[in-house]
């Protein structure tokens, strides 16, 4: 009886273990997801983050961070799923910034300073744009 007792106790807390481990999972999974809109990404050069804006507002802070930088833009393509900005910073840099429209309303932004990519610079564009939208800083 004692023995039976002990396996009965034994399915039950492996039966919790894995409906925890199932909880904890999706738990982190969500976590994750909403650290993702609040950090930058660093991919070969380029700087990429989230905003929770729509593209247009996303876009009018975009122009108002390159004003700040003083970029002299070259080429401008808005288009309510991607647009692109290119401009040329002082002395003779390039810089590509593309926006990309997600769903819920979050627009993404890459951001490139020269052919290698400068992180100091992207990271202060983003700055700039997240002052323009209203957001904290991250």
């Amino acid at each position: 009886m004692r023995q039976k007792h002990w396996r009965t106790k034994l399915g039950i807390l492996l039966a919790a273990l894995l409906l925890a481990a199932g909880c904890v999972e999706m738990m982190l999974l969500s976590l994750g997801g909403a650290a993702a809109i609040g950090s930058y990404k660093w991919i070969e050069g380029t700087m990429e983050k989230d905003y929770p804006r729509s593209m247009q507002d996303t876009w009018n802070a975009a122009l108002k961070a390159c004003t700040d930088l003083q970029l002299n833009l070259t080429t401008q393509q808005y288009n309510p799923t991607e647009s692109t900005i290119e401009a040329v910073a002082p002395p003779d840099t390039n810089v590509k910034i593309q926006l990309i429209a997600r769903p819920n309303q979050i627009t993404t932004v890459k951001v490139r300073f020269g052919l290698m990519g400068n992180q100091d610079a992207s990271a202060y564009f983003h700055r700039r744009i997240l002052q323009h939208l209203g957001l904290p800083s991250t």
